[in-house]
């Protein structure tokens, strides 16, 4: 089911300029459980009921004045949602990030309605009352799982998920995302050497230094294979190398056993590229591209995308002065 099919189409938008109570008073009369506060049909900030709550005791208490302006106390960069999301990956969103209320917003950027987590369940409700076979609830149970099984760390579904709501931070503020994609080395002559489950606690390995190690803004997925995916939000090249280089590093020292590799241990190749207006499958699709250069290339390596040179060695880059300059000069 489409997110269309079940919000409620926005009648009223109010301005940063508006004063509190005149929105608290608009919401009261058209028995709204929130309130949009948009720049020419943008989204810039959202108003519930349980922020109504809190500033009210504020005032109260004195802490606030009656006639402040909205755009004041709204919480900023409301979490949006597109037209195209489905009722599942909405379910999955509300869960992960604890929201009640999504904007809904149509191909040009611009809100065209909203969807509260209540409208979610209901119509969640009436899709299950209406399956007819086990079969079809366990695809249902399936559709909805965003981890993976073997490692525990978030699968591609809830990838998709998150890069969609970043692709959608930078429409609306231009602020950039980086993506990793870690590939384990050797991997394969691994398996043949101890076996799939021995490899199999490889790749469980290298998860939980990755879950172990990351900022708390950034995100790791099981990509595929031997492959793992590495979300970093509002980072730019230099950012990402740095906070990749890291994890490389966190890899290798582990000293996790494999003598089929020349270095005669577990390792990784990372390939970055960076988001500042493509879509993201394009992205993930150039990182996915520069990882496969650092294996062929300098495995243990980080090789960085670049529009210009295509990927670039930047391993050590706090050692490379040249290479500082260049990851620079193409962030300008």
């Amino acid at each position: 089911m489409n997110i269309t099919q079940v919000m409620s189409r926005i009648t009223a938008f109010y301005q940063a300029g508006d004063t509190l109570i005149s929105v608290i008073d608009a919401l009261a009369k058209k028995h709204h459980s929130c309130g949009l506060i948009c720049d020419d049909g943008v989204p810039v900030g959202i108003i519930t009921e349980r922020d109504i709550v809190r500033l009210a005791a504020k005032i109260i208490s004195g802490e606030l004045k009656s006639d402040c302006l909205i755009g004041e106390v709204m919480t900023e960069n409301p979490i949006c949602i597109d037209a195209g999301t489905l009722l599942t990956d909405a379910l999955t969103l509300a869960k992960e990030r604890s929201l009640r209320h999504f904007p809904v917003l149509g191909p040009a950027g611009t809100v065209i309605g909203v969807v509260t987590h209540t409208d979610l369940v209901k119509a969640q409700l009436a899709n299950s009352v209406s399956d007819s076979y086990l079969e079809e609830e366990d695809k249902s149970l399936q559709i909805l799982s965003i981890e993976d099984p073997l490692t525990g760390l978030p699968n591609r579904r809830a990838m998709a998920i998150d890069l969609r709501h970043c692709d959608a931070i930078l429409r609306r503020t231009s602020r950039p995302y980086a993506v990793s994609i870690i590939a384990v080395d050797h991997l394969k002559a691994y398996n043949d050497e101890y076996g799939h489950m021995a490899g199999d606690e490889a790749l469980k390995h290298v998860a939980t230094r990755l879950h172990n190690n990351m900022r708390g803004t950034d995100k790791a997925y099981r990509y595929e294979g031997a492959d793992f995916l590495f979300l970093m939000p509002d980072t730019n090249s230099y950012g990402a190398i740095i906070a990749s280089e890291r994890l490389r590093n966190i890899i290798s020292t582990s000293n996790f056993e494999n003598y089929k590799s020349p270095v005669g241990k577990l390792t990784v190749s990372i390939g970055i590229a960076i988001n500042v207006d493509d879509e993201w499958k394009q992205t993930v699709e150039y990182a996915n591209h520069t990882s496969r250069e650092a294996k062929v290339s300098g495995q243990d390596s980080i090789y960085l995308h670049s529009r210009k040179d295509g990927a670039i060695c930047v391993s050590d880059m706090g050692k490379d002065t040249a290479v500082q300059e260049e990851v620079s000069t193409e962030e300008k």
